[in-house]
């Protein structure tokens, strides 16, 4: 427990072990002198008070922009110490835990928890970075630095749900189906043409964004269900894929199976994806973003995952963690920390677009991933952003408006 709480602070402080040894975490007005900040519990699972996990209230997390005005609502300075009575420990507890998870909840379909049903959802707090303003906050009070603005890293991700469209039996006769047999047969005859292999594209966009990380994630399973279409990791098409990757110094990473998070796969799935390439896999991302339980993120870390990129709403955008900044995952059954590191996927294409999600007309959307984008940079934080290799149809406005972000991440 004594660790997870250092951790905490160590995070609010953005990773500085100094300052986090002048923040107390008491009740005992005796002890608080003892710092230069102390944070009072509430009644919650640190204190073992509760038994269960409750919704903190986000509603009062100050804004970047009001940060001088704010101070006094959150803190009192009581003999030199800064003394804050918001529990703000459990608070980033409940978000770097998943702790939602664990409850009963409404979820989807799919089992996933709508970005609506969440804690950040129903306090109208989705695309604000609330644990970024407590590290503001906290930062402040004991006259330390903030970062400046600035994107600690930028991953330019794609997840790799189709590899081809026409390259195999039933995308062939389907395209027969719907008049398009001649893009069909440009498709057989070379990969290049086929409409899903963008590959080069995407690299060529993701190139001109200085010092981003280009990564892919790949499926390992049977093209089943909702894991349709499967491409042979040991065939011809994959295989120049894979060249490809290697050529562009691309990173890789597992494209969990739909049914993973039933079967708990992932380790079999990883090590499938290995067999074709010359390093272990590290990296993960849920297809459909099926992250629905503790078990899942437990699951993976037993696995040999260590940076997981799923953990993003799949019907908003925003940050479903409340922070721009990757971090530990903490179990939230046990309050352990864990070697998984959660990287927050703040913007994905379908999101934006899909009738069932957001809906955005392209300008809408550029203007919301903007934002989203600004706000990641204002915080000095890591600005992840999927975009698939197969939605750049002449019905989507995905090709022109992922060029547009990253022209915006060029300027």
């Amino acid at each position: 427990m004594e660790d997870t709480i250092d951790y905490i602070k160590q995070f609010l402080l953005y990773g500085n072990t100094e300052a986090a040894e002048w923040v107390g975490y008491t009740r005992n007005e005796d002890e608080w002198q003892q710092y230069k900040l102390v944070i009072v519990p509430g009644e919650n699972l640190l204190t073992g008070e509760k038994k269960d996990w409750t919704f903190p209230d986000f509603t009062h997390a100050p804004q970047a922009g009001k940060q001088g005005e704010l101070i006094d609502e959150f803190g009192e300075k009581t003999d030199g110490t800064w003394v804050i009575h918001e529990d703000l420990i459990y608070n980033t507890l409940f978000l770097l835990s998943q702790a939602e998870l664990t409850m009963d909840l409404p979820r989807d379909k799919h089992g996933r928890l709508a970005s609506k049903d969440s804690a950040l959802g129903r306090q109208g707090m989705l695309t604000i970075p609330v644990l970024d303003e407590y590290s503001r906050l906290v930062t402040k009070l004991l006259d330390q630095a903030l970062p400046e603005q600035h994107f600690s890293k930028i991953y330019l991700t794609h997840d790799v749900d189709f590899l081809t469209s026409y390259r195999h039996l039933r995308g062939f006769l389907g395209a027969v189906k719907r008049g398009h047999l001649h893009d069909a047969l440009r498709a057989l005859h070379l990969l290049e043409n086929d409409p899903s292999y963008t590959f080069r594209w995407l690299h060529a966009q993701d190139s001109r964004v200085t010092g981003s990380k280009e990564l892919y994630f790949l499926k390992a399973t049977e093209g089943k269900g909702y894991d349709y279409p499967q491409y042979p990791l040991h065939g011809a098409d994959c295989t120049a894929l894979l060249q490809l990757l290697h050529d562009e110094d691309a990173q890789i990473g597992l494209h969990s199976s739909y049914y993973a998070t039933e079967h708990k796969s992932f380790k079999e799935e990883k090590e499938r994806l290995e067999t074709v390439l010359p390093h272990d896999v590290h990296k993960h991302r849920s297809h459909y973003l099926r992250i629905n339980s503790v078990a899942d993120l437990i699951a993976l870390a037993n696995a040999g995952i260590t940076d997981d990129f799923s953990l993003g709403w799949s019907d908003h955008i925003g940050f479903r963690f409340g922070t721009t900044r990757p971090a530990r995952f903490i179990n939230p059954s046990t309050l352990e920390l864990t070697n998984l590191t959660l990287h927050p996927l703040a913007i994905m294409d379908r999101t934006l677009s899909n009738e069932d999600y957001m809906n955005l007309s392209e300008e809408e959307a550029y203007y919301a991933s903007q934002q989203l984008i600004d706000k990641v940079r204002q915080h000095g934080g890591e600005l992840v952003i999927l975009w698939h290799n197969n939605n750049f149809g002449p019905d989507t406005y995905h090709k022109q408006l992922y060029k547009e972000i990253i022209d915006y991440l060029c300027e």
